[in-house]
């Protein structure tokens, strides 16, 4: 029933999801090292081992692993936990090795510890480890009689290959998923750096950087490229009589329904800020742009913008500029505001309207 009551609260434990990842990944290993050890010391001590000298290593094999994790679960500074948790595995490691000094079996776990310390802690917790390790045995030889190694046997050496493969196998496939985690964890870190986190669109640290990697790559390969600036027309009005919620509602359906327009892994669009956003058209003409801006001009003004079952209609103005090989090479800069010029035309001469750039 003891037995039980453990093995389930260890299994709640190792998928709970607040308890510390170095408790769960060393937990498994930690089960196998401890078997592995009571495994040999059987084989070496057979019935003595049930003696009053031996006796304690079977409930320390069978109990330590769940009372390792229970401690980290618990501790405040998990990570600190564990590292005093492999410093007495160090010592528990020690005194079995201590009462079953085989060469292989000893060898065995000394490689365990420090492949385990360099991964928890690097070489200070290999260094503590080794520590922890040597003062055992020089403590523990000073007080018991005279130790020396033992014959090995073919099965504890064919045991000991088993378990290194065991182990070790465990050890990379643990390596492995967290450096998988960690690819996708950096992956999503820098698509959350690059996207503005309302409407999932580009952000303008994105468009400054690429922008300019679209204008040197336009001028290398004398292809034509065009920026269109567009504003939603009278945002502040519906901020103000409907609310800030109804405005982000209406800034995520206006990059939704750009993204259906455009062309997929060809043009972008990136919010500029508030209501403003840019839309970069790679190999395209001022004219092609203008035109695609007017279709969604009209995309847009024809839309219904539900916000809590109210119908919002909502219109746009569009600056459209390309790049003119015929005079001095352009930033992302001067041909954003070339863009900006032009919108404020369209705003000039009343809005929900499309100009192109002209000097």
């Amino acid at each position: 029933m003891l037995i039980f009551c453990i093995y389930n609260t260890t299994i709640n434990l190792i998928y709970h999801k607040d308890i510390h990842p170095l408790g769960r990944i060393n937990h498994i290993p930690r089960v196998l090292a401890t078997t592995y050890g009571l495994f040999i010391t059987w084989q070496v001590l057979g019935a003595s081992l049930l003696d009053t000298q031996y006796i304690w290593i079977i409930p320390t094999c069978f109990f330590w692993p769940h009372i390792a994790l229970l401690a980290t679960n618990i501790s405040s500074n998990g990570r600190r936990q564990e590292e005093i948790n492999m410093h007495f595995d160090a010592f528990l490691t020690s005194l079995v090795v201590l009462a079953a000094p085989i060469y292989s079996f000893a060898a065995t776990i000394i490689t365990v510890l420090i492949a385990n310390a360099l991964f928890v802690g690097s070489y200070r917790l290999m260094f503590t480890t080794m520590l922890v390790v040597v003062f055992t045995v020089l403590i523990s030889s000073s007080i018991l009689p005279e130790l020396h190694l033992l014959d090995e046997q073919l099965n504890t050496t064919i045991s000991s290959s088993i378990f290194l493969l065991i182990y070790l196998s465990a050890f990379a496939l643990t390596v492995y998923t967290l450096t998988r985690k960690l690819i996708k964890l950096n992956s999503k870190v820098k698509t959350l750096s690059l996207t503005d986190p309302l409407t999932s669109c580009y952000n303008r640290l994105y468009l400054e950087d690429s922008l300019n990697k679209e204008i040197q790559r336009s001028y290398r390969f004398k292809v034509p490229l065009t920026v269109i600036f567009a504003d939603l027309d009278h945002f502040k009005q519906i901020n103000d009589q409907e609310g800030h919620n109804a405005g982000d509602i209406v800034l995520k359906q206006f990059v939704q329904l750009v993204n259906t327009s455009i062309r997929n892994n060809v043009d972008w669009i990136a919010r500029y800020g508030g209501e403003e956003f840019i839309i970069i058209l790679p190999n395209t003409s001022a004219e092609n742009g203008a035109k695609l801006a007017n279709r969604i001009r009209e995309i847009v003004s024809q839309h219904s913008f539900v916000l809590a079952d109210k119908p919002l209609h909502v219109s746009c103005s569009f600056g459209v500029t390309e790049i003119d090989f015929n005079k001095d090479e352009l930033n992302a800069e001067q041909l954003t505001s070339n863009a900006d010029q032009a919108l404020y035309k369209a705003k000039e001469q009343g809005r929900n309207r499309v100009e192109i750039f002209s000097e």
